[in-house]
């Protein structure tokens, strides 16, 4: 099994944590390379990480990869939220909020002035809206009564971390989300995903 990414991606990162919680062993292509970029691009058409090859079988995508995981090894992430629709509505928030941290990020690295535009502006002001949004829904470390780190967390933690990481966001103003990260980062293989 090859797992095509940077360490650096919290996309990346959600497979990486998977795959060492359920001992998958995997080779992983380093895709900041010029050779793994190269690899990439002429096996996967959209160019995009996370992708993974299982023999034959190529998957991109993120969700994709954990949901055939899953299944593959008859293991999961718990899912902390009953209702899948509420569930659904929280995933793809944050990741809306990681693209439009993303889009931000890279912009900037590329001198880019995001004051200077509007649609830039929404892209800020809409993770400023999911996150506010997401703060109600966290009992103290988790969407659950009970401290459970499930797919939802997951998502979060890793999607808040690169954000933290990459200085998208202020978290003073999120005392909520502060002290999730803070419950969670000594988790294991966390720790061993680090983008740093």
């Amino acid at each position: 099994m090859k797992l095509y990414g940077s360490v650096t991606s919290p996309y990346v990162r959600r497979v990486r944590y998977f795959l060492l919680e359920a001992s998958i062993s995997f080779d992983f292509i380093d895709t900041l390379s010029e050779s793994g970029q190269k690899e990439l691009r002429s096996r996967n058409p959209i160019w995009k990480v996370p992708y993974l090859e299982d023999g034959e079988q190529q998957i991109w995508d993120s969700h994709a990869i954990l949901d055939y995981l899953s299944k593959k090894c008859s293991w999961s992430i718990p899912d902390s939220l009953q209702n899948p629709w509420e569930q659904s509505n929280v995933l793809h928030a944050i990741d809306g909020a990681l693209d439009s941290g993303i889009n931000l990020f890279y912009l900037q690295k590329d001198g880019i002035d995001i004051q200077k535009f509007a649609y830039l502006q929404k892209q800020k002001e809409r993770i400023g809206s999911i996150l506010h949004w997401l703060v109600p829904k966290i009992k103290e470390h988790s969407f659950s009564s009970k401290p459970i780190f499930g797919i939802a967390e997951l998502y979060l933690y890793t999607a808040l971390d690169w954000m933290q990481f990459r200085n998208v966001i202020n978290m003073t103003d999120l005392p909520t989300l502060n002290v999730f990260l803070t419950f969670w980062e000594k988790k294991e293989n966390l720790m061993n995903t680090l983008p740093r």
